[in-house]
């Protein structure tokens, strides 16, 4: 028999039983579908951060970060770890790091302690993450899709990332925010009790503020207004991040605050007490009140400023490589100077090893699910063995050899195999298509790039057509095998 011969038999013995064919087929559909998705869903998700990655050149980059033992906490900017614990970040480490071979560019990165950002004029706030780095280093390339970036001479300039542009619905119509106020609320301070370094001062408390008072203010935080120049969409890898200058930034961490002159008040009260005295001494009665008993009296404060800046430095810096097989040794480099070193290749690789305890528990569910299908598939061919003995009979009367009847039965499990991958294959890309339908339409507050999940390459359509394909062929040789030794004469005789 011919190869299209054994198929065509095969199909038409399969639709004998369409009922308990199509159940079989289910199954297998069923047991493939996890491993589809969650092969597809991977794959889809490491190649959208492989893009994300390489429009940034983050390739070429190496961020220095303060703790070496905090880098799996980290982004590619250096802002998710601890700003307090490891070795301070200073201009002298900047100088430092930009004398390592092979780095022909550095940028410092600050980051601001705002809490919520929002429109101006609009109550509706969202999560603020302000990074201030130099633009003129071209150290990465921000994918600034209106607008334009930011420049060393923007101090109330801000370019507003992904996050903002879908929290207040302006996908699809970013221009509509260049020249738009935004008002982000710094957390180093409040109300009339602190400010910062530019503008107008703060106010001066009142005269009978107390502890409560400076409280209440200290909630409030600073609101700071900054003009859109740009738009980024910075997507997962940015991770919704807004980005100023790093002199600007520098200005906004230098807070200015109302504190008490203690040497004005001790030289107020060593000035009072020599008066008390030498009225005491005259034996006149004196009506001098004692100013350490009026500790909220306002004559005594001063404004201070405290830059932070010069407590904290920066929260890191990036690196610009000449070429990617140098990443490693300029990492290593600044690990030698006692801080952290971040990769892209590293990040990636943290992303992959959470991808893949995710795929091995997909994996075994849908390794379940392909062993009971296999099963199925088992059964399905024994009991078709048993009812068609009289025809085996026959075909080996005819002259039909062992290895042809083991065939026959091998290609009609294979089938059952080959038809669940394509049906698993055709559900796996509804699911994904109406999915991210879903997500488009009622996720509010999502950085991943739909539109680049759920992809089905090439190879995965193979791979899968071909892996149902053997499942189902493995499963159905043991039936194959007991049918092909069936004797022709018991055969003709059963009934």
């Amino acid at each position: 028999m011919r190869f299209f011969d054994y198929i065509r038999l095969a199909l038409k013995n399969l639709t004998r039983q369409k009922m308990r064919t199509t159940l079989t087929i289910i199954a297998i559909t069923v047991g493939s579908l996890s491993l589809i998705l969650m092969a597809s869903l991977m794959i889809s998700i490491r190649q959208s951060l492989m893009d994300q990655f390489r429009n940034l050149g983050a390739f070429n980059l190496v961020t220095v970060v303060k703790d070496p033992n905090s880098v799996d906490n980290n982004n590619l900017m250096g802002t998710g770890g601890s700003s307090s614990e490891g070795k301070m970040i200073s201009d002298a480490t900047l100088a430092a790091v930009k004398n390592i071979d092979h780095v022909v560019a550095a940028t410092p990165i600050l980051g601001i302690s705002a809490d919520t950002m929002k429109l101006a004029g609009q109550d509706k706030k969202t999560w603020a993450s302000v990074v201030a780095f130099e633009p003129d280093t071209s150290v990465f390339e921000i994918p600034i899709v209106a607008g334009r970036n930011v420049t060393n001479a923007d101090l109330d300039k801000i370019v507003v990332g992904s996050r903002f542009l879908d929290d207040f619905k302006y996908r699809g119509r970013e221009k509509e925010l260049i020249g738009q106020k935004v008002v982000f609320n710094l957390k180093n301070g409040g109300g009339g009790g602190s400010g910062v370094d530019w503008g107008t001062p703060p106010a001066q408390p009142p005269a009978n503020a107390d502890d409560s008072w400076y409280k209440a203010q200290s909630n409030k935080g600073i609101e700071i207004e900054a003009e859109i120049v740009g738009v980024a969409d910075n997507g997962t890898v940015g991770d919704g991040q807004n980005y100023i200058n790093i002199a600007w930034a520098r200005r906004l961490n230098t807070q200015v605050v109302w504190e008490w002159d203690k040497e004005a008040q001790q030289k107020a009260d060593q000035e009072k007490q020599a008066a008390q005295q030498a009225l005491n001494n005259s034996g006149q009665k004196s009506n001098i009140s004692n100013s350490s008993d009026q500790s909220n009296n306002v004559s005594y404060m001063r404004l201070v400023k405290h830059d932070n800046f010069a407590d904290q430095g920066y929260t890191s810096v990036v690196l610009k490589v000449d070429d990617t097989s140098n990443i490693k040794s300029v990492a290593a480099e600044v690990t030698k100077l006692s801080y952290g070193a971040i990769t892209a290749e590293a990040m990636l690789n943290q992303i992959n090893q959470i991808m893949t305890m995710v795929g091995i528990v997909l994996a075994a569910i849908g390794g379940i699910s392909l062993f009971v299908a296999a099963i199925g598939i088992i059964n399905t061919m024994v009991m078709a063995t048993f009812e068609r003995i009289r025809e085996i009979g026959v075909m080996r009367a005819c002259g039909a050899t062992r290895a042809t009847i083991r065939r026959l039965f091998t290609f009609e499990a294979a089938l059952l195999g080959f038809w669940g991958g394509i049906f698993g294959l055709i559900v796996s890309f509804l699911i994904i298509r109406i999915a991210k339908i879903l997500v488009a339409k009622y996720a509010t507050n999502t950085n991943i790039p739909i539109e680049n999940i759920g992809g089905f390459p090439w190879w995965l359509v193979a791979g899968v057509i071909v892996f149902t394909t053997l499942i189902g062929l493995l499963s159905g040789m043991g039936p194959a095998i007991k049918a092909a030794k069936l004797n022709p004469v018991d055969a003709l005789r059963y009934e």
